[in-house]
């Protein structure tokens, strides 16, 4: 027998023993000390059901089965701690050389001149503030600093964490801008509801919220930006220019606001409630509504509770870095909302607020911290997610104003959802 063959041999009888033995171990020990295999074994804190065999989809997928097997793999817990571990610690130890080597090659891009075409229109609007609080945070994002992605999350400076997947570094790097034609498709998708709204006595607002990268770019890391001409800023400047739709883009306003105070979750996705405040206001002030500074709502500060991304990443809570926090607001008060549900895909409100208005919004879970405030301001309110749009249809017949929302990176979602509620008013 030749060398390569035993060795062969020995890697597999290794392998296999790493199969086998928790198994054979496990059922030992969960016969002499149940409770010991189960702090060994069970992940408690991943803060789930542990998967169920779905017995009536068997014949279509078996993904159940292996789903119902994962979780009860003995050690289950031990293991996921020990690699999460050993994992961390050479990848700290390999960061720091990754670092030292790329920041001796890298040189930050010069900064280029935007081509707009034929326009002189600013790319989004105040983008001479823009530009003034990215130069005043020039000196950050200068430091090279490597890309690390696990499990489409991206692990930013300081230890920010940011969505890669779901065109989030996309959008960030401009490598999926929008053709002349997917804009004058989307902008006549915009002109038609317009045009229904205008003779049902309806008021239309588009609204898309900025990614946490657009905001937080001094904690992403250092990549290629392909075009500084991002697919959004596009987007903003032709459908501004051939619809009289209001089309709104709150980067202005979120951007500011991050200079005073933390407006995105460290690592969540999403705004957090005060963040979302100042994305309300950006929303008033196309409406024509008045409102007051965000700050003078605000009261205290509490744990920010949103661990969205290091869920993404399947790590448990326990091993979480609980040092994240944001800020308490208190929003009005003296108003009274009735049937306020922030959890529910379809959600109806009354108040005694200033704007005797039905308004009906539909987005994404960027609406959900918004709600607390729109459902205050608005004496009735419907709310719902795209996705249950469906549900909501004699809402948006009967509703004066409509809101039609999503997330920059899925922008397209929202165009999608436009023709729904133009199928829905030509019923």
């Amino acid at each position: 027998m030749s060398l390569t063959n035993i060795k062969n041999k020995i890697f597999i009888m290794i392998f296999l023993g790493i199969l086998v033995f928790p198994w054979l171990f496990g059922g030992f020990l969960r016969l002499i000390s149940p409770s010991t295999y189960e702090i060994v074994s069970v992940v408690e804190t991943e803060k789930r059901e542990m998967a169920k065999i779905e017995w009536s989809n068997l014949l279509n997928t078996g993904e159940s089965i292996s789903n119902f097997v994962d979780d009860r793999i003995p050690f289950r817990y031990s293991l996921i701690s020990m690699y999460k571990s050993l994992n961390d610690g050479i990848e700290e130890k390999y960061q720091i050389l990754e670092t030292y080597v790329g920041s001796l090659f890298y040189t930050p891009p010069e900064e280029t001149e935007v081509d707009r075409g034929e326009t002189n229109k600013p790319i989004v609007p105040g983008e001479e503030v823009i530009n003034e609080i990215q130069q005043e945070a020039g000196e950050v994002t200068d430091n090279y600093f490597p890309l690390h992605v696990y499990q489409d999350v991206i692990i930013g400076r300081e230890g920010w964490l940011f969505l890669y997947g779901e065109n989030e570094i996309e959008c960030y790097q401009g490598t999926n801008v929008l053709s002349q034609e997917q804009m004058l498709e989307y902008a006549n998708k915009v002109n038609e509801l317009q045009r229904i709204c205008n003779a049902k006595g309806k008021e239309l607002y588009i609204y898309i919220a900025p990614n946490k990268s657009q905001i937080y770019y001094k904690y992403m890391p250092t990549v290629e930006i392909v075009n500084s001409y991002r697919r959004i800023q596009q987007l903003y400047q032709y459908i501004s220019d051939n619809c009289e739709t209001p089309f709104l883009y709150p980067i202005e306003d979120e951007l500011v606001a991050s200079g005073r105070y933390q407006v995105y979750y460290k690592y969540d996705s999403h705004w957090n409630h005060l963040g979302a405040l100042f994305g309300v206001n950006a929303l008033y002030d196309a409406m024509g509504l008045e409102h007051v500074d965000p700050g003078t709502w605000v009261t205290d500060t509490q744990d920010a509770d949103k661990y969205e991304l290091y869920t993404y990443m399947g790590i448990p809570d326990d091993m979480v870095t609980h040092d994240d926090v944001e800020w308490s607001v208190d929003y009005k008060p003296e108003i009274t909302v009735n049937g306020l549900n922030t959890e529910a895909m379809v959600n109806h409100t009354t108040s005694d607020g200033m704007v005797d208005k039905k308004l009906c919004l539909i987005g994404d879970s960027f609406r959900i911290n918004m709600l607390p405030y729109l459902s205050k301001d608005f004496t009735n309110c419907t709310f719902a997610h795209r996705d249950y749009l469906t549900e909501v249809k004699p809402d948006i017949k009967n509703a004066d104003v409509i809101v039609i929302e999503a997330v920059e990176r899925y922008d397209y979602e929202a165009f999608s959802c436009i023709q729904r509620v133009i199928n829905t008013l030509n019923e």
